[in-house]
């Protein structure tokens, strides 16, 4: 085949191409454009598709191109061909370890006398979509929960244009709309600098930010309206460099009128003391206002010392505990009396940071009711102001919003669910008509089957992916507890994940150990765990590699071991190798898709059955991946 395209171009063109070929640094095929036949390429097209020249020279374009807009590419450019400029479009090449490689192409005309050809020049599109989906993932999770705050946030760069703010934050300072539009911090300040008693001081400290940029910034903001803020600034920082600004603004307009409150209750009360004929209606008059205060909250408020007892509780609080005054504040009650076991942790490191700080970060709790049902709150502390052994504490009632949790993940199963009956139709459907089941058909449609029986196998596999870590988080996931022969066990999941490397010319070699092996754990849930560490090594191996199963016996406990010799985990990325949706993109390391879910799943797994899970890897010779289960 070289010859004949030796004698294909002319040798002036031919030293053009193989300049071409040479120089450019993307991948480049020549293909006829009668016949669409390939009839030259460079070393970056054989890179990207994994085979070599001479395997690709003389073979039909569609032996590599897989991906159905294809055949409606290739039909419209031949009746309407760019004889100048390119045409450009998005497509998938099919790689020699069977994997659909997205690639954007450039094809452009080229004309040896009479005879036609087209030049292709391939960019590999897998990184670019990764990042594309992860900035879009990372600015939905950064909207949704700057958008869940009660606090308003403004977020700008270091030239002066917003990045994002909250519906909180404009409201806040009622922006207008065509304010917001021009995304300009310095028209949005000046607007902000309108709203404020002392324009001034906020000005200079915007200033100080401005020529200080690694500076953090407190301030407490009058408004003309009567509202008070706390303004809080930080720098914004992208892998340890500087990109910006974060201002969070809270109004504590409530919290200041309550302080304002109380210290002239105070006020009362000293001029009581001096005044003894009023002290007893300065008292009354300052329980009276205090009461009134704590018992219009939304919240449930309460006080108590450092020992934990209560001493104090509003009628919210009452109300959420299903009891009386009286009876909270008769027995002596403790705070940990009222909160589930699983919390008490939580409780005591809030009242240790409480001693150091003077306030804690708000907890989740879960608060027993007089008759035995539980609710869920969000509890915060804060010393009490002029003593150093009393604290408040606020608790918020969490239980719609963890009902509105509970109605998502059962819509996610409901969906999940039926999604999977007609998936396994269409896909069975599908699978006999690409063995053959309808009789033959032509290439074109066999090729469409084919293509549409890849894709709902990884439909397929979402499915259960999503079904998996629904039941986990809900707490559905059922795990048996029985004596597992794990040589045996181990035999059966390489036996079961053998066929896929097979496909991928790679292959398991187990070492058995020389005693007997017994766990104790839920057999369906261990081979899932091995299917999905099994079919990872496989994916990563390079062909005709070998990954080594081993199963090492560690005191109350055996180790199972899944080693292969791929590229290795990029440092990057494995803090979150275990986190849902993680997958180390990129046309080295990703090598199949999948849905990114598998290794969390697997990790839950394990330690639901008391064990441990975890991997080494070095970046050019290969990750160990290895799980812990207790030995019967």
């Amino acid at each position: 085949m070289s010859n004949m395209t030796s004698t294909t171009f002319t040798s002036l063109s031919q030293h053009v191409l193989q300049h071409i070929l040479q120089h450019v640094d993307q991948a480049l095929v020549v293909v006829s454009a009668g016949d669409l036949v390939i009839l030259e390429l460079n070393q970056k097209s054989c890179e990207l598709l994994g085979r070599t020249r001479d395997e690709l020279l003389g073979q039909a374009l569609s032996s590599i191109e897989c991906a159905l807009q294809d055949l409606f590419f290739w039909d419209d450019i031949s009746a309407n061909p760019p004889l100048s400029g390119q045409r450009i479009a998005e497509s998938e090449w099919l790689t020699a370890d069977g994997v659909a490689l997205p690639i954007e192409k450039r094809v452009s005309a080229f004309q040896d006398g009479e005879t036609h050809y087209w030049l292709i020049q391939a960019e590999d599109l897998t990184a670019r979509r990764h990042i594309v989906q992860e900035q879009i993932q990372l600015a939905s999770q950064l909207q949704s929960s700057l958008e869940a705050t009660a606090e308003g946030i403004l977020s700008v760069d270091l030239h002066g244009k917003v990045v994002n703010l909250n519906r909180r934050f404009s409201t806040m300072w009622g922006l207008s709309d065509d304010l917001i539009v021009t995304r300009d911090e310095a028209a949005m300040m000046a607007h902000v600098q309108t709203c404020l008693c002392d324009a001034d001081s906020f000005a200079a400290r915007l200033t100080y930010l401005t020529e200080n940029p690694e500076s953090e910034s407190e301030d407490h903001l009058s408004l003309l309206d009567g509202r008070h803020f706390i303004s809080v600034s930080k720098p914004e920082y992208l892998r340890d460099r500087l990109v910006g600004r974060v201002f969070s603004v809270r109004d504590i307009s409530a919290m200041k009128k309550a302080e304002n409150e109380l210290v002239d209750a105070l006020a009362l009360a000293e001029q009581a003391v001096q005044d003894k004929s009023q002290m007893l209606d300065a008292l009354k008059l300052s329980e009276s206002r205090l009461r009134r205060l704590i018992n219009s909250s939304m919240i449930g408020i309460f006080q108590g010392d450092m020992s934990g007892q209560l001493t104090l509780a509003n009628d919210v609080l009452l109300d959420l505990l299903g009891v009386e005054r009286h009876e909270l504040l008769s027995k002596q009650v403790q705070w940990l009396q009222l909160t589930s076991p699983a919390y008490h942790q939580a409780h005591q490191a809030a009242l240790k940071e409480l001693q150091e700080y003077g306030h804690a970060e708000p907890f989740e709790a879960e608060l027993s009711r007089s008759d035995g049902s539980k609710v869920p709150v969000m509890v915060g502390l804060a010393q009490l102001e002029g003593s150093r052994f009393e604290w408040v504490g606020f608790v918020l009632d969490l239980t719609a919003q963890k009902n509105a949790d509970r109605v998502k993940a059962e819509f996610i199963s409901v969906v999940s669910h039926e999604l999977r009956t007609p998936l396994t139709s269409i896909r069975g459907a599908l699978g006999l008509l690409e063995h053959g089941a309808a009789g033959n058909l032509s290439p074109k449609i066999q090729h469409l089957i084919q293509i549409a029986h890849r894709n709902s196998q990884r439909l397929g596999s979402l499915v259960n992916d999503l079904l998996d870590m629904e039941k986990l988080v809900s707490g559905k996931m059922e795990f048996k507890s029985e004596v597992i022969d794990l040589i045996l066990l181990t035999q059966q999941a390489i036996e079961a994940t053998s066929n896929y490397a097979a496909a991928l010319e790679v292959s398991y070699r187990f070492q058995e150990p020389t005693q007997a092996a017994h766990v104790q754990g839920d057999p369906q849930r261990v081979m899932q765990v091995f299917a999905n560490l099994l079919s990872n090594a496989a994916k990563f191996s390079p062909k005709s590699a070998f990954v080594e199963v081993r199963l090492i016996k560690e005191q109350s406990h055996w180790r199972v071991e899944v080693e292969d010799r791929g590229a290795g985990i990029p440092l990057e990325f494995r803090d979150k190798i275990f986190s849902k949706f993680a997958q180390a993109d990129g046309s080295n390391t990703r090598q199949q898709g999948g849905t990114g879910l598998g290794l969390n799943i697997a990790k839950s797994f394990v330690e639901k059955m008391d064990g441990e899970i975890g991997f080494e890897s070095e970046v050019g010779k290969g990750s160990l991946f290895w799980f812990t289960l207790p030995a019967e």
